[in-house]
């Protein structure tokens, strides 16, 4: 009875795994999954954003980046990191002074 009940508990991931495929779900063995590409971000959006580690991470950034054709070249995005992104953190996260 024993030997009976371990093979049933061995075998009813396998069963259930083996149900779910064929139950018409979306997804396939083998078929990579689509990701949405992220949404550009407007400089509005980002700085209505209250949340300073999200507001300057590397993926918001991007976003930003995304959303003004301008910004494309190196040169204009350090130049935007420097007189948009750089004040705007100094106020959101001031350098606290050693004590």
């Amino acid at each position: 009875m024993f030997r009976v009940l371990c093979m049933l508990l061995m075998l009813f991931p396998i069963m259930l795994s083996v149900y779910s495929c064929s139950s018409g779900s979306d997804i396939e063995i083998g078929k990579p999954t689509e990701i949405s590409e992220p949404v550009p971000l407007s400089l509005e959006e980002w700085n209505a954003i209250t949340n300073a580690t999200e507001k300057y991470d590397v993926d918001t950034l991007e976003r930003l980046r995304k959303s003004d054709p301008a910004l494309k070249s190196e040169k204009a995005w350090k130049k935007f990191m420097g007189e948009v992104v750089g004040p705007q953190m100094a106020k959101d996260k001031p350098i606290k002074e050693p004590i």
